[in-house]
């Protein structure tokens, strides 16, 4: 009825860790729902055929009570179906987005840095989604169809074999020929359609993030274009996958007319014959419109097993060649009070082909402090990321402590190292909560002597709530230059040896935004950092760079 499940498909189905219990109430829920309602039909058609005759009216007493009990059961186990399914499903989810966010956070390469927040977003979002959605719409309704195949031509067959017969080949042509086109169109769909759906969701959110500088350097019409280029694509995908996707609709009906027909050759031929009662006759006319009711959701589960298939294997791609695992109970190490960081001949960049750094050696002792100057798309950001260890080198490497990066546990660079990026996301949640993201055991102390350090301190105490005050998804409640200097107090409260820092000051008013420059520039001013911490900031204001300190100039990717 499907393209068998791909390894990707079974491991992440794996991940959904759905009892069997709970599933198997599901599937038994739909069994009586559509149980009830093929009933239901059987009985009605014999009623309907048998009053024909005129029998004692407490001759269809029985019938008549059965018909009400079953129209109600109907409604009530579609009920609690629907409830079950999405329990099910929804459990999965859930356990499912945990698995990935263990996994992801125990990678040790840069591939996920180097995703696209598009692809990324529609990777855990949606892929995500369609794995739940694997649940309802494709294997619950698959394991429903077989038994109740099974049930229509049990009741067929002793009322006539040749209906049966007809019957049998009807619903292997609409379990078969409906979910093949459906999961072609589905699969032409998952071939194209969501790889330029995931390209239209990285332009649009890229050309959100970056409007105003696109519009000043003049590129955002070139964006904009891309954007309907990209859109076209989606659409002609579309376009592609109508031929199959309307055969995989018009295959069920046709296969009902072949139903419907041989039931009424075999009821003729039994009434003519006398072989039959009219309540049987009935049946033998009515049943078959009610028998495709399982059928009927197959080319939804092919399609939704293409879908399915295609987002785990996308999912397969994101958490690497590891298995999901679960939260580590190691230690995590000590953090050093101070450590030295050196790029050795260092090419850094997105992909070869574009390299946005060359051959840098950079020595930075434990507590000096590095100013980093170039024009926008000269590599600043990239080179902090592959500093940080979230971008893996070109060529050369980079050493903490005299150590390869590389070779390193995530957790001890993640303890040397703490990386400011500008697109750092604040959480909907409380201001508290926003800075206890790094440093769980945080008191409110802590907390209020970082907003102080970056200038916070009354903005939070007019907040409504001080540091109870709910924010909105990143930070769409508060200011610009707010969101950077609450930003900046979470890697205050964070800290750690090596602080690299992107743009910190950034949106600030210029005579606030350089006395913080100059206050995580100056060994002397402890009041954001203490002096034996290595301080890299990448900035645009030359003019409040405390005099003495190193400059990095980068130009011409050098």
């Amino acid at each position: 009825m499907s393209a068998p499940s791909s390894p990707a498909l079974r491991q992440a189905m794996q991940a959904l860790e759905i009892p069997r219990t709970r599933l198997l109430a599901a599937v038994l829920a739909s069994l009586a729902t559509l149980g009830s309602a093929f009933a239901l039909a059987a009985v009605a058609a014999y009623l309907v055929t048998r009053a024909w005759t005129m029998p004692p009216v407490l001759d269809l007493t029985v019938a008549v009570v059965a018909v009400r009990a079953l129209g109600v059961s109907r409604g009530a186990f579609r009920w609690l179906e629907r409830m079950l399914t999405h329990d099910v499903a929804l459990r999965g989810v859930v356990s499912l987005r945990t698995n990935l966010f263990t996994t992801l956070a125990a990678r040790t390469d840069d591939a996920l840095t180097r995703l696209r927040r598009g692809d990324l977003l529609a990777r855990l979002g949606d892929d995500a989604q369609e794995l739940g959605d694997h649940v309802i719409t494709a294997l619950v309704p698959t394991l429903v169809s077989v038994v109740m195949a099974v049930t229509v031509l049990a009741t067929f067959a002793p009322l006539s074999l040749t209906a049966a017969s007809v019957m049998l080949a009807a619903l292997v042509l609409a379990s078969v020929l409906a979910p093949l086109a459906a999961h072609r169109a589905a699969t032409i769909s998952e071939q194209a359609v969501l790889t330029t759906r995931a390209g239209v969701s990285a332009q649009t959110l890229e050309i959100l993030d970056d409007a105003t500088s696109l519009r000043v350097e003049g590129r955002l019409d070139g964006s904009l274009a891309e954007l309907q280029q990209r859109q076209a694509d989606h659409d002609a995908a579309i376009d592609r996958a109508a031929v199959p996707a309307a055969v995989a609709s018009a295959a069920v009906p046709l296969t009902m007319i072949l139903a419907v027909t041989g039931s009424l050759l075999a009821a003729g031929t039994l009434w003519a014959s006398g072989g039959a009662s009219a309540g049987q006759i009935g049946v033998l006319l009515l049943l078959p419109l009610s028998s495709f009711e399982a059928a009927t959701a197959l080319p939804a589960a092919a399609s939704q097993h293409a879908r399915s298939q295609a987002a785990a294997e996308r999912l397969a791609e994101l958490v690497g060649p590891s298995a999901p695992v679960r939260a580590s109970t190691v230690p995590a190490p000590t953090r050093p009070a101070a450590a030295d960081l050196r790029a050795v001949g260092l090419t850094a960049g997105w992909s070869p082909q574009a390299p946005r750094v060359r051959a840098l050696d950079l020595e930075l002792p434990a507590g000096s402090r590095l100013a980093v100057l170039g024009a926008s798309g000269s590599g600043k950001s990239t080179l902090l990321a592959t500093l940080a260890g979230l971008l893996d080198p070109l060529a050369g490497h980079v050493e903490l402590d005299g150590r390869d990066l590389a070779a390193l546990d995530p957790a001890a660079v993640r303890a040397g190292v703490t990386m400011f990026a500008e697109d750092s996301h604040v959480f909907a949640t409380t201001v508290r909560e926003n800075l206890r993201v790094v440093r769980g055991d945080l008191a409110d102390e802590e907390i209020r002597a970082a907003l102080m350090a970056v200038g916070l301190v009354e903005w939070v105490a007019a907040l409504p709530h001080g540091l109870d005050t709910m924010l909105g998804p990143d930070g769409t409640t508060i200011s610009g230059g707010e969101r950077r200097r609450l930003l900046l107090a979470r890697a205050v409260v964070r800290g750690g040896p090596v602080l690299l820092l992107d743009e910190p000051t950034e949106h600030h008013d210029t005579a606030r935004g350089d006395a913080l420059l100059r206050a995580l520039l100056s060994p002397q001013d402890t009041s954001l950092v203490p002096a034996s911490s290595t301080v890299v900031v990448v900035t645009h204001r030359i003019e409040a760079i405390p005099a003495g300190t190193s400059i990095l100039r980068l130009e011409d990717h050098r």
